[in-house]
C-alpha cells in the first residue's frame, strides 16, 4: 500500500507541472496586460513588475518587454540577458531586440554578423523592423553586409505584403 502510494505521489509530482502550465499561461498574459495598462499611464516600476513576473513565468513577450524597458534605461547587460531568453523561445521581438544589442555593442560586445543573423530570424517571424532594418543594411552597404539591391527588393516586397495582409485583416 505504501509503495502504491508513494507512485501515485510520484505520478502526480511528475504531471502537475503539465496541467498547471495553462494557469501559468494565463497568470503571465494578466501580468503583460497589466503591465501593458501601467506602461500607458506612465508607472514605468508597476510596469517592470509585471513585466518580471510574465518573464520569470517564462513568457517570451514578458522577457521582450521586460527587455525592452531595461535596454532603455541602460541596464544592458540586464536587457540582454531578457532578450536572448525570450529570442532562445522564438519571440521575434527579443530576437530584434538582441539584433539590435549586438548591432550597437550594448551589453554585448559588437558583432554585426551576430546582429544580421538575429535580425533575419526576426524578419523571418514577421518582425516588421528587422525587416526595415534589413532593407536598409542591404541597399546602403551596413551591419557589414555588401549592397544588394535585389534582396533589399524583395524584403521591401515582403514587407508591403505583410502590412497589406495585416490592413486587410484590420478591416
Amino acid at each position: 500500500m505504501r509503495k502504491q502510494n508513494i507512485r501515485i505521489c510520484i505520478a502526480v509530482l511528475t504531471l502537475a507541472p503539465i496541467f498547471a502550465q495553462p494557469a501559468l499561461a494565463d497568470d503571465a498574459q494578466a501580468d503583460i496586460d497589466a503591465g501593458f495598462v501601467a506602461f500607458q499611464r506612465g508607472d514605468i516600476v508597476a510596469a517592470m513588475g509585471h513585466y518580471t513576473m510574465a518573464a520569470d513565468a517564462g513568457s517570451a513577450e514578458g522577457q521582450a518587454r521586460l527587455a525592452w524597458i531595461l535596454d532603455q534605461s541602460e541596464q544592458n547587460e540586464e536587457a540582454v540577458k531578457w532578450y536572448r531568453a525570450s529570442a532562445d523561445q522564438g519571440h521575434s521581438g527579443g530576437q530584434y531586440g538582441l539584433g539590435e544589442m549586438y548591432a550597437k555593442g550594448e551589453g554585448v560586445e559588437k558583432d554585426e554578423s551576430l546582429a544580421v543573423e538575429y535580425f533575419v530570424l526576426a524578419a523571418d517571424n514577421g518582425h516588421a523592423q528587422s525587416q526595415r532594418v534589413l532593407i536598409n543594411a542591404y541597399e546602403k552597404g551596413l551591419l557589414g553586409l555588401t549592397v544588394d539591391l535585389e534582396k533589399a527588393a524583395a524584403l521591401r516586397h515582403r514587407l508591403d505584403v505583410q502590412q497589406q495582409a495585416a490592413s486587410e485583416d484590420v478591416n
